[in-house]
């Protein structure tokens, strides 16, 4: 290799991102834009995009390269016709993989608005289509942003709380955490030979009572016993007995 080509090259990979180290940005409408500075996120997100024409792919050249994007479209495009609105979702897709970006696309929420019903129409379309590619598809068609205290009096922005809403629900559709497995069970002792099971090779516990001397009748003075107590012994104690002689 040339010291050109050489340098050329270094030059390019200090260009490029790390995508170990690649970043989360938010790309797409007006919804996006309002979610994006609620939470404080990374923004590309701008008023009045649609899934089709250039203006959203604009936005994907504009990201990193290996980047997570949260996409927010559809919202504008259920105002007008959606009919054939596959094309233009599939350019998007192509777009986002040609520069290796993880892609979360966020469905357009429910609208106070006589087009309502076109946004059913194109969430179910999206969460359909995207079903067969690699990006992630999360539908904001729920009870809870489908009631006005979620949104703005415009009838169609979410309000502070609602963008805080859309986030947690965001999260919440995010793969769970791995669980690490329990420590192993100790394995069983093995059994010992019935040869090693004698009286001289059984230690009792430490909670096993201690032998204590005790007189075997009350009129032999001179007559010394001892129990010796075995655990686990099937029969009486062991005796052992001491003459004073």
């Amino acid at each position: 290799m040339s010291l050109s080509k050489g340098l050329l090259t270094a030059s390019f990979l200090l260009a490029t991102p790390s995508l170990a180290g690649a970043a989360t940005y938010v790309l797409g409408d007006s919804i996006g834009d309002g979610l994006a500075v609620t939470m404080k996120l990374n923004n590309l997100a701008q008023i009045g995009i649609h899934i089709r024409g250039p203006k959203a792919l604009a936005q994907i050249e504009r990201t990193p390269e290996g980047s997570t994007v949260y996409i927010f479209l559809g919202t504008n495009d259920a105002e007008g016709s959606i009919k054939n609105i596959e094309k233009s979702i599939d350019d998007v897709l192509a777009a986002a993989a040609q520069r290796q970006l993880t892609v979360i696309w966020v469905g357009p929420s429910c609208v106070h608005k006589s087009w309502d019903g076109q946004a059913s129409t194109l969430d179910r379309i999206l969460s359909t289509h995207l079903a067969k590619s690699s990006a992630k598809y999360i539908s904001m068609r729920d009870q809870q942003m489908c009631t006005a205290k979620f949104l703005e009096p415009d009838g169609v922005h979410p309000t502070g709380k609602g963008y805080r809403y859309m986030w947690s629900k965001i999260e919440g559709d995010a793969p769970p955490t791995v669980v690490a497995s329990a420590a192993p069970m100790p394995l069983p002792a093995k059994p010992a030979d019935k040869a090693e099971l004698t009286t001289a090779s059984i230690t009792p516990p430490p909670s096993a009572p201690a032998a204590r001397p005790r007189v075997a009748n009350a009129g032999d003075a001179h007559r010394l016993v001892m129990d010796i107590h075995v655990p686990g012994a099937p029969t009486d104690p062991l005796v052992w007995t001491r003459s004073q002689n």
